[in-house]
């Protein structure tokens, strides 16, 4: 089933077939340190034919509960699916994150802070969304 709904600049959205309130939190799963808010599923734009690209923009919460205070940086916030492929988070880059803006300053250990993000990831992937500090 394809809606309008309220549109980032350039990108169309749908909602996969669910009876539940926001049917993209079926794709992702919080893993640690994250609460999902809202998922979003949008084609980009820039896609070529015959590709199966989507957009999912997460909207979360992230708590720091690492032993030391935190910067956050957006790519470090992975969304790893069923098969071990990861796919990171970001804010800018494609015509279909326009108008996404997140807080980039320090998060003490317990802090948390409001993200959106999005994932360019294959069509219906499912898997969970947390923060690797490892790389």
């Amino acid at each position: 089933m394809v809606l309008c709904c309220a549109t980032l600049a350039l990108a169309s959205c749908k909602d996969p077939d669910s009876d539940s309130k926001d049917p993209g939190l079926a794709f992702v799963r919080a893993g640690t340190d994250v609460v999902v808010h809202e998922v979003r599923i949008y084609t980009p734009q820039d896609s070529i034919a015959g590709t199966h690209d989507e957009y999912y923009i997460v909207k979360f919460t992230f708590t720091n509960s690492a032993s030391a205070a935190l910067a956050p940086r957006m790519d470090h916030f992975v969304l790893q699916d069923e098969s071990n492929t990861r796919y990171f988070g970001a804010d800018s880059g494609s015509p279909t994150l326009i108008g996404l803006s997140n807080y980039t300053g320090v998060l003490n250990v317990g802090d948390s802070h409001d993200y959106t993000l999005g994932f360019r990831v294959p069509t219906n992937t499912k898997g969970t969304l947390f923060y690797d500090n490892s790389f």
